[in-house]
């Protein structure tokens, strides 16, 4: 059903059930469960710098293959997106450092609320937003509802009686999501262009991933892998429909399912290679 969901794109949708999904993210996560992250502090300021000013580079790379400015901002978007929130949870699956996977999500998130504007201009990325009120939209939609999430689950009002309902109401923002970016779809035959340069994208991120994690411990390797490859396609839809335009947000839809099945597989290569240590 793509014509309500582009009819409600337009009137700001998008940005709305990404504030609702972020602030049940962050409702996941006391404050000292995020201060306790300064214990893999080292690593994580490296993978931070490194992914912050490489992950653009390779999504401007990816871009050219995309033709149309409002797609190729899209692609663009990706590139300045935060750690998926997936990742995290996916990393504790597959045996990894939740502290650290979850100190990239954090940290990944202010720097995206920071430096998306500025880096999308030094990408030359034709923004109808200005780098002010991309900022004030990310503070809003992002950061805001991060921390209120936070500090509800902080407080704890309701001593954790309310988390089946944060969880349902994330699942339920979720899909409502992806079915807002899906619908700015338009299924032609040069999508494959789009499709090419997300794969290759997601690709050159896992590859990323991978040489920032030699030589570290193997739960801190998943740690690393993960949120570098992964990046939330939610806000970088976010980012897209605020600063292109609804349309911009199409990409997104496939790109979020091409890192949630990436992740899956990693997790489930990842418990096979236990599963043959602990026989071996």
């Amino acid at each position: 059903m793509p014509g309500p969901g582009r009819h409600v794109d337009t009137n700001g949708a998008i940005l709305d059930t990404l504030a609702v999904l972020v602030f049940c993210t962050g409702a996941s996560m006391t404050f000292s469960e995020i201060a306790s992250i300064r214990t893999a502090s080292r690593r994580l300021l490296l993978v931070l710098a490194v992914t912050t000013v490489t992950l653009p580079a390779l999504a401007w790379l990816a871009s050219h293959l995309v033709t149309g400015q409002v797609l190729r901002g899209g692609v663009l978007a990706a590139g300045v997106a935060p750690t998926e929130v997936a990742s995290v949870a996916l990393t504790g699956l597959a045996g990894g450092d939740v502290a650290l996977a979850a100190g990239l999500l954090v940290a990944s998130t202010l720097v995206t609320v920071l430096l998306a504007g500025p880096i999308l201009s030094v990408l030359g990325a034709q923004s109808s937003a200005s780098q002010i009120g991309l900022l004030a939209t990310l503070a809003l939609v992002v950061a805001l509802p991060l921390v209120a999430g936070s500090a509800v689950r902080t407080v704890d009002p309701l001593h954790g009686r309310e988390q089946p309902l944060v969880r349902i109401l994330g699942t339920v923002s979720l899909l409502v999501l992806l079915w807002e970016i899906a619908s700015q779809l338009h299924l032609r035959a040069s999508d494959t262009r789009v499709v090419l340069a997300l794969v290759l994208y997601l690709a050159g991120g896992a590859v990323l991933g991978w040489l920032l994690a030699i030589g570290v411990p193997s739960n801190r390797r998943t740690a690393i892998v993960l949120p570098t490859a992964m990046r939330d396609f939610a806000v970088a839809a976010g980012i897209a429909a605020s600063a292109f335009g609804a349309a911009a947000a199409a990409p997104l839809g496939i790109y979020g399912i091409l890192v949630l099945v990436f992740g899956t597989v990693a997790v489930y290569t990842a418990g096979r290679k236990g599963v043959r240590r602990g026989t071996a």
